[in-house]
């Protein structure tokens, strides 16, 4: 059977979870997803530096960063509003890319908890609500490497 039909009888993925183990305290990572100066050491993919952190870090409030690629020059703006803000276990956002005309992409959510496992941290990173397989697995991709940055720098905390 071709691959092309079996693909399309699968549902597609809407949501995906990546999970790390980061040799730092629970409040410092916590720390790391929303604190400018911590967020531009990681949150980006390798390949790409951020140019600008602003967020409003209450419930309700609004986030926005630009990225650029250090291969194209290209420039990335995206945005969220946070829905909970349980320091340090847990944070809730939205995460929209703005397009060039100004409009938004569909806005996913973005779920992150903090546990205590051992002297580390484990982060559970769950994004959902994407509008197409493509996006979801691109996200992944994506966020994977900007944990990955994480993970490296969690011992400078």
């Amino acid at each position: 059977m071709p691959a092309s039909a079996a693909d399309s009888r699968l549902p597609a993925r809407r949501e995906f979870t990546l999970n790390r183990v980061l040799p730092a305290s629970r409040a410092l990572v916590f720390r790391a997803f929303v604190e400018p100066e911590r967020m531009k050491q990681w949150w980006a993919p390798r390949g790409f530096q951020i140019l600008s952190c602003a967020l409003d870090l209450r419930e309700g409030g609004a986030w926005r960063m630009r990225i650029c690629s250090e291969e194209t020059g290209a420039i990335q703006t995206e945005v969220g509003t946070y829905r909970e803000i349980a320091e340090p276990e847990r944070l809730i956002f939205t995460h929209a890319w703005v397009r060039r005309d100004g409009s938004l992409t569909p806005a996913t959510l973005v779920t992150v908890t903090f546990a205590e496992h051992g002297d580390g941290t484990e982060v559970a990173f769950t994004q959902s609500d994407f509008h197409s397989q493509e996006f979801c697995q691109s996200h992944e991709e994506g966020w994977s490497s900007s944990l990955d940055q994480l993970g490296e720098y969690a011992p400078r905390l």
